[in-house]
C-alpha cells in the first residue's frame, strides 16, 4: 500500500498494539487494521492509536475515515461508536461465508457526501 502508514504503541519496551491506515480517493482514509495485545486492552492503547491515525487523516485533509469491523464484534463497534464512528453499510460474507462486516465512518470535514467514496 503506497499511501499507507503504520503506528506502533509500546509499553515497557514491548509492543502493545498497532494501527495501519491508508489514503483513499476523494478525501477518504481507511483504517486497515487496529490490534491491541489482549493483556493491554481497555487501557487506552486503542484510543491513543486511533487518535494518531485520525490526526494524520486530518493533516492529509481527509474528509472522512472509515473501517470495517465484524458484525458480531460488539465490543469493537461500541469502541468505534464512542469515537463518533457510525455504521453506514453492512457487507455480507466480508470475512468469510456467513461472517458479515459493518463499514463504520467518522466524518472529519464538512457535511458528508454519498457513501461509499468512489474514484472519479
Amino acid at each position: 500500500m503506497k499511501n499507507a502508514r503504520t503506528w506502533v504503541a509500546e509499553e515497557q519496551s514491548e509492543i502493545a498494539g498497532f494501527v495501519v491506515a491508508d489514503l483513499q480517493p476523494r478525501g477518504a482514509a481507511h483504517i486497515v487494521t487496529l490490534d491491541v495485545v489482549e493483556g493491554r486492552r481497555r487501557r487506552g492503547v486503542g484510543g491513543a492509536l486511533m487518535e494518531v491515525a485520525e490526526t494524520w487523516a486530518r493533516r492529509e485533509r481527509c474528509r472522512l475515515l472509515y473501517l470495517e469491523t465484524a458484525e458480531e464484534n460488539l465490543a469493537a463497534q461500541a469502541f468505534y461508536e464512542a469515537r463518533d464512528y457510525t455504521k453506514v453499510e453492512r457487507i455480507p460474507d466480508y470475512y468469510s461465508p456467513g461472517q458479515a462486516a459493518w463499514v463504520m465512518v467518522k466524518w472529519l470535514g464538512s457535511s458528508p457526501e454519498a457513501w461509499p467514496p468512489r474514484a472519479p
